[in-house]
């Protein structure tokens, strides 16, 4: 269960968090230990984040990506992790991340939970929508950037 579950969880596309380390490159602090520290827990949190959508996002679309040539292979579709397995660790991996972003900083912990929250509603809602699909994708940058601010 623990490589389908790695699997799910994406960490070929936890690049996109390093987003998070933009400010911190433009500030010129990188030779500054304690803010790459905070910055490197705040990669992390937002790769749990990312990864609790990608999660969510198969369990949405599980019967989909059943009939998709390609996607039919992902671990909950080919049934190689369970819904239920699925869910647990979505669960787990957001309250992780919000946790870590809380403990960091209230500001992180509020970015953190607009991330989700975006996310969320994408998973559900808004990838469905021509135009508003881009800009939440556009937005899920931006606020890995302002996080790490």
């Amino acid at each position: 269960m623990v490589l389908p579950l790695l699997r799910a969880a994406r960490p070929h596309q936890w690049i996109k968090n390093s987003f998070v380390a933009a400010p911190l490159v433009f500030a010129q602090r990188m030779y500054d230990g304690p803010a790459v520290g905070r910055t490197l827990i705040a990669i992390a949190c937002f790769c749990l984040l990312s990864s609790s959508v990608y999660l969510l996002n198969d369990l949405v679309d599980v019967e989909k990506d059943r009939a998709h040539p390609v996607k039919r292979n992902r671990p909950i579709a080919a049934g190689k992790l369970s819904v239920s397995a699925a869910r647990a660790a979505a669960v787990l991996f957001a309250l992780l991340g919000l946790g870590i972003g809380a403990w960091l900083s209230p500001g992180l912990g509020a970015v953190a939970g607009g991330y989700l929250g975006l996310n969320v509603a994408y998973s559900f809602y808004l990838k469905r929508v021509p135009f508003v699909d881009v800009a939440c994708i556009a937005l899920g940058f931006l606020l890995r950037v302002l996080a790490g601010a």
